[in-house]
């Protein structure tokens, strides 16, 4: 109930954290809309009405953008890492090395 509750009322909030169910949560709709968004774009006709498909995948891919960010910058804070390393999210063949990393690993043990 917690998991449900951080994702629908703290979607773009980077100063939590957040588990692995809730990042699994967000990855798994943000590759779903990710698809929505290429098979979206894939289908545009510049005669007919379909050109609007253009607008529609590039909302989708804005829509999803912060709460994505928000989220890895979470999962960091978990993890006790540095969230500047949202960085890797921009580097296009490390994204999914790091995005798997962050599914799998679990939270460090820290003692004080």
């Amino acid at each position: 109930m917690k998991n449900l509750r951080n994702i629908l009322f703290f979607y773009s909030s980077f100063t939590t954290k957040s588990g692995r169910v809730e990042y699994g949560v967000y990855c798994l709709a943000n590759i779903l809309l990710s698809l929505l968004a290429l098979d979206l774009y894939r289908n545009v006709n510049l005669d007919n009405g379909k050109i609007l498909n253009i607008f529609y995948s590039c909302l989708i891919i804005l829509i999803t953008f912060v709460p994505m960010q928000a989220v890895t910058t979470r999962r960091l804070r978990d993890l006790n890492a540095n969230p500047s390393f949202v960085i890797f999210n921009f580097i296009p063949v490390l994204n999914i090395a790091f995005i798997i990393f962050l599914l799998l690993v679990k939270k460090a043990i820290v003692s004080k």
